[in-house]
């Protein structure tokens, strides 16, 4: 049966026009939602008195029918099917006739219909993605307990700044990614609410039992006001933003393992199972999983755009516009747990080079900031006497070709006189620390900074925030899989009576 919807027309949709017009497409992804959301709605109708027990038992029974072919692969919708709701009704009605089927949607538009199923798969989506998250926050700090005492350059501008570790750097990750998955969770608790039941707008007056339905699907809570639940899409767009927060995330670390990864750094390796190889040059290892997570997150972000702009102009009430919404919604959703698997791997599997780090700290200039604070602590200038002082060493270093650790007692003392016009007792023991990469990085104590006392509490710190995160994330999963366990059991106790 086709044309299910369209008494009110006396003409059926011309071929390009239905084509133009379905969603059948996109709505495969909700195939099951429809069918979990249809059970529920209708459960819930029978308690209210209003499908009847058998009725009931053959809607289900027709229901579930469906749903073991569409697992089996052997259901195809065409363009004749406005989408996958009209499909599932239509099928309902043809296995059970019209006087049952026809029972299916009572007190239901479709307008709340493909809310809550849009609502059922993006919050299985986040806490996959969520899942996922924690899996690549793990690996970061496990390759990060395997590096507290791994020195290497810190950046700012693109040029050498100060004396890190590599578990500073990764941990400044973990970091991020745990705010991802702080956003994610209160992204949930924004999506996994019930709209069914506000109908097409202005609710119905069939005496349904909206808190009956979020039970029966485990949601949350209700989107409680009928012209809200049915035309709001800021969840959607909720969903996306918070997913492209993630991937810039995750494309800043693309950004810096791929430069890293050059043979003019080499500070890194990717595992062979995540780099290709060129087609002409056999000495190729390209790291390409990499640059396509930072190419992805140009897709991410362009889905983000797409639904803020389908959305600006769109009345209150639902509009045929919103139809498109799941079109970029699912590519984001896809997008982004597709680059946190591939990026998980690739952190799990990366060498480190903890020698060639070392060695680019060796003979630079980047221990200017902490023979500066040198002078403040054991010498009694000021900072800006002390900058000013550093600042016109590193320049005769530049010009004579030579390093801060060739340095003397009396060089800082002849030029503390030349500059400031005072003179200064620095020990020689003070200036070798001051100018060691190793001993600046063991002075630094500032709480958060790279010393690896202080990388320890932050390991201890974040291993015991992911165990929170675990258990909530858990006890999410737990909830939704009660839901639908229950859902599933109150369907089999009718089919089977």
């Amino acid at each position: 049966m086709s044309g299910l919807f369209r008494s009110r027309l006396a003409k059926e949709f011309g071929d390009r026009a239905a084509r133009f017009h379905t969603s059948v497409v996109e709505d495969l992804r909700i195939f099951e939602d429809d069918i979990n959301g249809t059970e529920a709605h209708d459960i819930m109708l029978h308690d209210q008195g209003i499908i009847p027990r058998d009725g009931l038992k053959q809607i289900l029974a027709a229901l579930e029918e469906m749903r073991e072919s569409w697992l089996r692969g052997e259901i195809e919708i065409g363009a004749e099917y406005e989408d996958v709701h009209e499909y599932i009704e239509a099928n309902v009605i043809e296995r059970v006739g019209i006087d049952v089927g026809g029972m299916i949607h009572t007190g239901r538009s479709r307008n709340d219909q493909v809310v809550i199923d849009m609502r059922l798969r993006v919050r299985d989506e986040l806490l996959g993605i969520a899942d996922q998250l924690l899996e690549l926050i793990s690996a970061l700090i496990a390759r990060a307990r395997e590096n507290t005492e791994t020195l290497m350059m810190l950046y700012t501008h693109g040029q050498h700044a100060q004396v890190g570790t590599c578990a500073h750097y990764l941990l400044s990750y973990a970091d991020a990614f745990v705010r991802d998955f702080q956003r994610l969770m209160e992204c949930y608790s924004r999506v996994n609410l019930n709209p069914l039941g506000a109908g097409p707008i202005g609710g119905t007056s069939i005496d349904i039992d909206r808190q009956r339905t979020m039970e029966l699907l485990g949601f949350d809570g209700l989107v409680e006001n009928s012209i809200d639940a049915t035309s709001g899409r800021d969840w959607a767009i909720e969903t996306a933003a918070t997913c492209s927060i993630l991937i810039s995330n995750l494309s800043r670390v693309a950004a810096d393992l791929l430069e890293w990864s050059t043979v003019e750094f080499g500070y890194v390796e990717l595992a062979d199972e995540y780099a290709s190889s060129s087609s002409i040059m056999p000495q190729k290892k390209n790291p390409s999983t990499l640059e396509l997570i930072r190419g992805k997150s140009a897709e991410a972000y362009g889905c983000l755009t797409e639904l803020l702009t389908m959305v600006k102009g769109v009345n209150s009430g639902y509009c045929q516009d919103l139809q498109q919404t799941k079109i970029p919604l699912w590519r984001c959703l896809d997008t982004t747990q597709t680059s946190l698997e591939v990026m998980t791997g690739i952190v799990s599997t990366l060498k480190v080079n903890a020698d060639r780090m070392r060695e680019r700290l060796g003979g630079s200039l980047v221990v200017a900031v902490e023979l500066a604070e040198m002078l403040v602590t054991e010498a009694g200038h000021s900072f800006r006497e002390a900058y000013r002082l550093v600042a016109s060493l590193v320049r005769e270093c530049i010009e004579k070709g030579i390093s801060l650790s060739d340095l003397t007692p009396a060089d800082l003392e002849k030029k503390s006189i030349e500059l400031l016009g005072k003179g200064i007792k620095v020990r020689d023991k003070e200036l070798k620390e001051a100018t060691n990469p190793e001993a600046c990085l063991m002075r630094r104590r500032s709480q958060g900074s790279p010393h690896p006392d202080q990388v320890r509490g932050m390991l201890s710190h974040l291993e015991k925030m992911m165990s929170e995160y675990r258990s909530l994330l858990k006890e999410r999963e737990n909830k939704v899989s009660r839901a639908m366990d229950g859902l599933r059991k109150t369907v089999e106790s009718y089919i089977c009576q």
